[in-house]
């Protein structure tokens, strides 16, 4: 049976309309919207023209939970329930007034708690049931810049259409896009990187001209020439690998087989707060090639690189979610594996890993090796223009997964502690011992040295040399 929307508001006003069984408190924007639309209520925004910290408190004390302000310039309050979050906001100019200042039509509607009386701004419910997006009005970017990465992210997040009026009126103020805070942008752009289909939603960024506000660095890329291993762009190509890491991270077992269950538990790493190292390979594909426009070469035989790209490019990604407040866990990640996104790769012609080869990827790219491969498989698989060949896939895809399976065994513990090779040697511990360490570290890995003895032979044998 069908259910009607009216229906669906009913039930969603179920959990709060005994709190308030009478009074002006409103049920409004994208928590109206999500049920109209038939997704499920995970934001409660509600609106009172009344005293919002009263109502606060009040619907607090029915529901037995903590509030605390959440905003006092904007005079808005949070209560923690045991399944949702409900904000509660002041309207004392009355619903109607609060309605025609929201950014979007579609967020422009409010439902009663107590009586389900439906309250909407022009347009609003035919634009819910065309599943439009349109501006309530024509300064409505201009009241809030933020609200140009909203439009996007909403499109991207609900499969929602823009108007094209809309859309008008977006590249019109699509020079304000900047004007918010790092952190602001950042979560609309993260939130299009999360979305059902992130290389749409940039798209969609670069058709209203607000890719060229907001991530110039990634627009720059746009029309850039590459050499014939390639067939698009670096924008387009940058696209095609953050399409294919998306695929990888979220079905590894196609490319991985049985090695998928390490990849899964590598990408669900927390990095920061709600941060995961699958944001950050999304980050990662994105950025991967971000230096390439101050890279290009030409070369006398006519052949185009792009020398350097990829330590530079680590600089710049820095730089970028540096720009936009990320954290700095998040920041390294990417960094890495902008960085390293070319090592795998390098080691397509020699066919097979040996240990000291596994070793070396491990040391460049840990504690984020398997996220690197993943990027590095998405780069390769989306390369392929008139100089490549199926075969250096192949052997990519399968060199990707055995490389996969050697970095999920555990290292072992070092042969020495650096204090005891220091005695050993007689010197005094101190930054010296950092590369004596590291290569007896790789000759444990390459089986060269197996004993605590063997390590010192081997440290002495590398001073004599140095």
């Amino acid at each position: 049976m069908t259910v009607t929307p009216e229906a669906r508001l009913a039930r969603a006003l179920e959990p709060v309309r005994a709190a308030f069984p009478s009074g002006d408190v409103w049920l409004v924007g994208g928590a109206v919207r999500d049920v109209l639309l038939g997704h499920p209520l995970t934001d409660w925004d509600l609106v009172t023209t009344g005293d919002p910290e009263e109502t606060a408190r009040a619907f607090a004390r029915a529901a037995g939970a903590p509030v605390f302000p959440l905003s006092e310039r904007h005079g808005a309050w949070r209560v923690m329930g045991d399944v949702h979050e409900v904000d509660i906001t002041g309207a004392p100019d009355g619903i109607t007034a609060d309605l025609l200042r929201r950014d979007l039509t579609v967020n422009a509607i409010a439902v009663r708690v107590a009586d389900g009386e439906l309250m909407a701004v022009p347009g609003a419910l035919d634009d819910i049931e065309s599943r439009v997006l349109r501006a309530v009005t024509d300064h409505s970017f201009r009241d809030d810049p933020l609200r140009l990465l909203r439009l996007v992210r909403l499109s991207a997040e609900l499969d929602l259409a823009i108007d094209p009026d809309t859309a008008e009126l977006a590249r019109r103020d699509a020079g304000l896009a900047a004007a918010p805070a790092g952190e602001r942008q950042r979560a609309e752009l993260e939130r299009i990187l999360l979305s059902r289909d992130p290389v749409d939603g940039l798209r969609r960024l670069d058709e209203l001209g607000l890719l060229a506000v907001v991530l110039p660095e990634v627009k720059a890329l746009d029309g850039v020439e590459q050499n014939r291993y390639h067939h698009f762009d670096v924008l387009d190509h940058t696209l095609q690998v953050l399409d294919a890491a998306i695929d990888l991270s979220e079905h590894p077992e196609f490319a991985f087989g049985a090695a998928a269950p390490a990849v899964a538990a590598a990408l669900a790493e927390e990095l920061d707060g709600d941060v995961d190292v699958a944001l950050a390979v999304r980050w990662g594909a994105l950025l991967h090639d971000i230096a390439k426009p101050t890279t290009q070469r030409t070369f006398d035989d006519g052949h185009i690189g792009f020398p350097g790209h990829a330590q530079e490019g680590a600089e710049v990604a820095m730089a970028i979610l540096g720009r936009l407040r990320c954290s700095t866990a998040l920041q390294r990640c990417v960094a890495v594996l902008v960085r390293e996104h070319l090592r795998l790769g390098f080691l397509v012609p020699d066919g097979e890993l040996d240990p000291r080869a596994i070793h070396r990827y491990r040391v460049a790219t840990e504690p984020w090796a398997i996220a690197s491969v993943v990027v590095s498989l998405a780069d390769r698989w989306s390369t392929r223009g008139t100089r490549a060949r199926q075969r250096w896939i192949r052997r990519h895809e399968q060199l990707a997964a055995a490389m996969i399976v050697a970095l999920s065994e555990p290292t072992p513990a070092p042969l020495i502690r650096g204090d005891v090779l220091a005695e050993a040697l007689g010197i005094q511990p101190g930054p010296a011992l950092g590369p004596l360490l590291a290569q007896i570290a790789e000759e444990q890995a390459a089986g060269t040295v197996t004993t605590a003895d063997e390590a010192i032979a081997f440290a002495r044998s590398a001073q004599h040399e140095a």
